[in-house]
């Protein structure tokens, strides 16, 4: 009985690391098919341009951080560089994706990717205007040719016990 038990455990054994060892290959072959990517997030840390809006006074040349054009394009040369290097070692050119924060519009988005160090990965912009008090959004860049975006939606934060709350919306995006 025993050694027919302990047949029957080889056998089952022997059957398991057969298993193991065809979804091994069959995941080494997979590995073939898939390439390296990059998807980062940055705080891109209140870029605001120049131009005079509501609530973003502070950003203006007159306002209290002085934020003339110079210091506008410095930051924008300065962050265009960094996302150029995230994940450049394995994936040059910038990551395939990028979800950034604390931006003013879609305008400040344009010219980061217009950028001389950005404009060669080609990035496409995804964006909506928040209901924050401050005028900040989210948004997302992304190399049309690495993903495709098939649907994106702004999502707005309700806060049952403060209807006023505002702050900025989420970016939900599929692709």
């Amino acid at each position: 009985m025993c050694k027919i038990i302990l047949q029957r455990a080889t056998i089952v054994f022997a059957f398991l690391l057969l298993s193991v060892h065809l979804l091994f290959a069959q995941a080494t072959d997979q590995k073939e098919q898939y390439k390296v990517s990059c998807i980062a997030f940055y705080n891109l840390e209140n870029l605001f341009d120049t131009i005079p809006g509501p609530n973003d006074t502070e950003f203006t040349p007159e306002g209290a951080n002085k934020f003339t054009s110079a210091r506008y394009w410095h930051k924008i040369d300065h962050m265009s560089d960094v996302i150029s290097q995230i994940g450049g070692e394995l994936f040059p050119g910038g990551p395939a994706i990028l979800g950034v924060c604390e931006i003013e519009n879609r305008n400040v988005l344009e010219d980061l990717i217009a950028s001389p160090k950005l404009k060669p990965s080609g990035y496409s912009i995804v964006h909506y205007d928040s209901p924050d008090a401050r005028g900040v959004d989210v948004g997302m860049i992304y190399r049309p040719e690495f993903f495709k975006v098939t649907s994106h939606r702004s999502a707005t934060l309700h806060v049952p016990d403060n209807p006023n709350f505002k702050t900025r919306d989420q970016l939900v995006v599929s692709g």
